[in-house]
């Protein structure tokens, strides 16, 4: 019986958009609420207040709380200190043993798009950890995320000052507040359970429950429990014990919690739900919401894979990571993934394939033309393509149309290239330069060029940074700000963008630097322009999604360029131009 509940609990929580392989389509194209993170607006540092400019030792290695509320997730971070290492406890759920090396982590390789064994080196393993464990959903770029991602997966050497488990924690915990959730799972599962700190214990507990896949919590309860004296692990006890089909441990667990002191009895009524698919009759009742103060990861993770309903009301209170977690989650209802999934491709955590795919898959089968369905459908193959994907680019109803851009990139991609479609050009080009495919933009140039007017100076702008075979100079700058009445801070963006990728350079362009991109200065700078010189790529990507959190209204035009410059500096240049690009699409 605990085998087959344990099976179940399992396939319950299974991805249901099944990821491509690393390295194909996502190594191309692609993620709790976000904290108000310093991102760089002013000259107040970005950096953890005991962080200065980290500085590397001389020699490195390349290669290989106490209850504060009664939520049961609520365990507070604790700092990361260099040698730091897991008390010994048995645990009779842990693997054996292991050994083995883990100072290089992590699964893509390079040639599906990883940063390299050395994406790390020289980095100040501490420093780096602290910026991400402040990153959160939504950055303010797509692209950036996806670049951030590609960075903490990685197979890459553990940086200096840092234990391998603290530094996994770290990369997994950022994934998954940005909503990335494969990314984390694949992370944390990599690890041997006996070879967990303590902060890998936190974060693998916070990936089963974003994930709704309560079974990963079983080979770290008995010591989670041991470890942290919080509710979560009491009650995440009592569930594996119903799991394993040890009805009277899991009775003597819930029956304790259920006084109202340390748990709220709504968490212990879900553990109990659990146990009692797992054999213990009797003990489950209704759960009401009503009765939910809030709506906490542990709750939204243990009622999902109990087949317990969360209103669509209440999700909001996970934050925006809740859009990648949503999409890939079986039990969630139809309607809520479908309405996620823009959103979840728009943070990064969904690639355009994947999102037409989806929408495919959860609308009706008989939905009607003008439905979200129906018009993708129509713009592949329909009688008046082109009217069907006029009409999604108008659906999108948020005030940013790049989701809708996203969406139809996949259609863009087969569309036949003729001057009958001039109008579209620009449009065209930014759907594909939302999905990664710079060389299916490009072609589009000539029909484009033709065009002229507004249409040749948008295609214009978003090929110079996003591509970058077009002719450039200051003139062609004047002349796109004239034809699109760009105003400066678009205008600044764009500027950014080419300055950074190192071709708007002479006296022509001087006196728009001067007017658009004044120079500022604070710790965050610093930081990037020194991890840039260093060839430290890893630490770069990281900083770059700390200088884009929030929206593009928020990022000085100065740090796009130093984003763009760094990323470009340490060979990251495709993913430096579709960052510019994006910005000029969205900013």
């Amino acid at each position: 019986m605990k085998g087959r509940v344990a099976s179940l609990l399992l396939a319950g929580c299974a991805i249901a958009i099944a990821l491509p392989v690393i390295g194909q389509q996502r190594a191309t194209e692609p993620q709790v609420p976000a904290s108000e993170t310093d991102a760089p607006r002013t000259s107040k540092s970005l950096l953890p207040d005991d962080f200065d400019a980290p500085t590397a030792p001389v020699a490195d290695v390349i290669l290989p709380g106490a209850v504060t509320t009664p939520t049961p997730d609520a365990a507070a971070p604790t700092p990361l200190v260099p040698g730091t290492t897991m008390p010994v406890i048995e645990d009779s759920f842990a693997a054996p043993a292991s050994g083995g090396d883990l100072r290089v982590t992590g699964p893509l390789k390079p040639e599906a798009g990883g940063f390299g064994l050395a994406a790390f080196s020289g980095s100040n393993g501490r420093f780096v950890a602290g910026l991400a464990n402040r990153l959160a959903a939504p950055t303010a770029s797509r692209w950036a995320a996806i670049t951030l991602r590609r960075a903490l997966m990685s197979e890459s050497a553990t940086p200096w000052g840092i234990v391998p488990g603290d530094w996994v924690a770290a990369r997994a915990g950022a994934l998954l507040r940005m909503g990335e959730i494969d990314g984390a799972k694949l992370l944390v599962d990599a690890i041997p359970v006996d070879r967990y700190s303590p902060a890998l214990y936190r974060v693998a507990a916070d990936v089963a429950l974003a994930s709704a896949d309560v079974a990963a919590l079983c080979p770290i309860a008995r010591t989670g429990r041991a470890l942290f004296q919080t509710p979560l692990w009491e009650l995440s006890f009592g569930m594996c014990a119903g799991i394993e089909g040890d009805d009277i441990t899991a009775a003597t667990i819930f029956d304790s919690l259920d006084d109202g002191r340390r748990v709220d009895r709504f968490d212990v009524r879900l553990g109990e739900r659990i146990a009692t698919m797992a054999g213990g009759a009797g003990r489950a009742s209704n759960m009401d919401w009503n009765e939910a103060p809030a709506l906490t990861r542990y709750r939204f993770g243990v009622a999902t894979a109990a087949g317990v309903a969360v209103p669509a009301d209440r999700l909001a209170a996970l934050g925006p990571a809740r859009f990648g977690w949503l999409v890939r989650i079986p039990t969630v209802s139809a309607e809520i993934r479908l309405a996620a999934l823009r959103p979840a491709a728009m943070t990064g955590s969904l690639s355009a394939a994947e999102l037409v795919s989806a929408v495919a898959a959860l609308s009706p089968g008989d939905a009607a033309d003008d439905s979200r369905a129906g018009l993708l459908r129509n713009a592949f193959a329909g009688s008046d393509r082109r009217a069907a994907l006029q009409a999604i680019w108008a659906s999108d109803g948020t005030g940013d149309s790049y989701g809708a851009r996203i969406e139809t990139a996949p259609v863009v991609a087969r569309w036949p290239i003729t001057s009958a479609d001039a109008d579209l050009s620009a449009d065209m080009i930014a759907a594909l330069l939302a999905m990664g495919d710079q060389a299916r933009a490009r072609r589009w140039w000539p029909v484009a060029d033709q065009a002229g007017g507004a249409v040749r100076a948008r295609a214009w702008a978003l090929l110079a940074v996003g591509q970058g075979n077009v002719p450039i100079s200051a003139d062609e700058f004047r002349d796109w700000r004239s034809e699109t009445g760009a105003d400066d801070r678009h205008a600044a963006l764009l500027l950014a963008g080419l300055t950074g990728l190192g071709v708007a350079r002479g006296s022509d362009w001087e006196g728009l630097r001067d007017d658009l991109l004044p120079a500022t200065a604070n710790s965050w700078v610093r930081a990037i322009g020194a991890a840039a010189a260093a060839g430290r790529s890893g630490e770069v990507a990281v900083l770059a999604a700390t200088g884009l959190q929030g929206r593009w209204i928020d990022v000085p035009p100065q740090h796009l360029y130093l984003i763009v410059a760094a990323l470009t500096r340490v060979g990251r240049v495709t993913e430096a131009r579709l960052i510019a690009a994006e910005a000029v699409t969205r900013g």
